[in-house]
C-alpha cells in the first residue's frame, strides 16, 4: 500500500457512511413521546468526538511520513501546514496530499544546475565521492556516456585507490563507455594518480574530467584528509577550480543518507548529489531532509541499470516517488 493510498484511506475512508443529522427531526403530532438527547448534548458528543478522531488521525498521518523517510522537523512543518488549511473543516484526502507534496516541492526547489564546462581551453573537473555501495562506480560510467552523448570528450581518473575491485569495475565500465581512464595500483595516493589524470587531460585538451573517489566513512578523519589533499592538488597546482562535487546517495538508504551528507559535507564542499536506485522501492524522504538541512540539491537521478539510465533532477519526479512509496 502506498504512501497515496494511506492518506486517502485515512482522510476519506469513511466518506461514505451516513451521517447523522445534528438535531433530530420533531415527532408527529399524536405520536408517543420519545426519550431523545438534548440537541446541544448531540453536538458536544459530536463535535467531541470529532476532535477526538482527528487527534488521531494526525497521529496517523506524522506516523505515516516519518516511516516515508522525513524527518522529525519536516513532519512537523507539513503537519502545521495541513492543520493551518484545515482551520474551517476537516480536510479532504486530496487537500493533504496537496498540501505534503506542496512542501516537499518547496524544499527541493533548489538550483540543480550540472556544470561541466570549464574555463577556456580548460577541462571541467568533476569530483565524485560516497560510500561503498551506494553505486557510485556505475553512476560515474553513466555521467560519462551521458557527456559523451553530449559530444563532450571525457577522461575518467580512478582515484578511489584502496579498493582494486573498483578500480577493475570502472575500468570495464569506462571501455563499454568508449572513454579513456587514468588508473592507479593498489595503495598509491590517491592526489598523486589524481596529478597525474588531470596532466593527461590538459595535455589531451579534454572537456571533461571525472575524479572516483574513496568514501570509506570508518575512518572518518583519514577520508577528509584524503578528500582535502586531492582537492588541493586539483585547485592549487593546476589552477583548476571544481566544477562539480557530488555526493552519490542510495535512495533506499533512509535516515543514514542525512548522516552521510553531513559527514562528506564537513570535509568538502559538496555542491550537489547524485540520486541512485530510485527504481527499487526507494522511499526517497531522507532527500527532502538533506535539502531542507543542508540546501544541496539533487543534480541528476539513476533509475535503472544501463548506461543510459541517468537524467536531470526533476523534484516532481522524486516528491511523486515518496508519495508513491510503500
Amino acid at each position: 500500500m502506498s504512501f497515496l493510498w494511506r492518506v486517502r484511506q485515512l482522510f476519506d475512508g469513511d466518506q461514505s457512511m451516513e451521517k447523522r443529522p445534528l438535531v433530530e427531526e420533531a415527532p408527529e403530532i399524536g405520536a408517543e413521546p420519545q426519550e431523545s438527547v438534548p440537541a446541544a448534548g448531540q453536538i458536544m458528543r459530536q463535535q467531541g468526538g470529532s476532535t477526538r478522531r482527528e487527534a488521531a488521525d494526525f497521529d496517523a498521518l506524522e506516523e505515516l511520513l516519518i516511516d516515508a523517510g522525513i524527518d522529525v522537523d519536516m513532519t512537523m512543518a507539513i503537519l502545521q501546514e495541513v492543520r493551518r488549511g484545515g482551520l474551517l473543516g476537516r480536510p479532504t484526502a486530496e487537500q493533504v496530499i496537496e498540501r505534503i507534496r506542496g512542501r516537499l516541492s518547496a524544499v527541493l526547489d533548489l538550483d540543480s544546475t550540472l556544470h561541466t564546462t570549464g574555463s577556456p581551453g580548460l577541462p571541467a573537473v568533476v569530483l565524485i565521492t560516497g560510500v561503498n555501495g551506494t553505486g557510485k562506480t556505475s553512476s560515474i560510467a553513466k555521467l560519462a556516456n551521458m557527456l559523451k552523448q553530449q559530444n563532450h570528450t571525457v577522461l575518467l581518473v580512478a582515484a578511489d585507490t584502496f579498493r582494486a575491485g573498483a578500480v577493475d569495475q570502472l575500468a570495464i565500465l569506462a571501455d563499454r563507455v568508449g572513454v579513456p581512464m587514468v588508473r592507479s595500483v593498489e595503495g598509491q595516493d590517491p592526489s598523486s594518480v589524481v596529478f597525474n589524470g588531470l596532466q593527461k587531460a590538459v595535455a589531451d585538451k579534454v572537456d571533461v574530467v571525472i575524479i572516483d573517489t574513496a568514501g570509506r566513512l570508518e575512518n572518518k578523519k583519514n577520508l577528509t584528509f584524503e578528500l582535502q589533499k586531492v582537492v588541493r592538488v586539483i585547485e592549487t597546482k593546476f589552477g583548476l577550480p571544481l566544477s562539480e562535487t557530488l555526493l552519490v546517495i542510495d535512495a533506499t538508504t533512509g535516515e543514514n543518507a542525512l548522516m552521510q551528507a553531513r559527514a562528506f559535507s564537513e570535509a568538502i564542499p559538496i555542491s550537489g548529489i547524485i540520486l541512485t536506485k530510485v527504481d527499487s522501492g526507494a522511499k526517497g524522504g531522507s532527500i527532502v531532509s538533506i535539502a531542507r538541512e543542508l540546501h544541496i540539491p539533487i543534480k541528476l537521478v539513476c533509475n535503472g541499470e544501463t548506461l543510459m539510465s541517468i537524467k536531470p533532477f526533476d523534484k516532481d519526479d522524486v516528491v511523486n516517488m515518496i508519495l508513491l512509496s510503500e
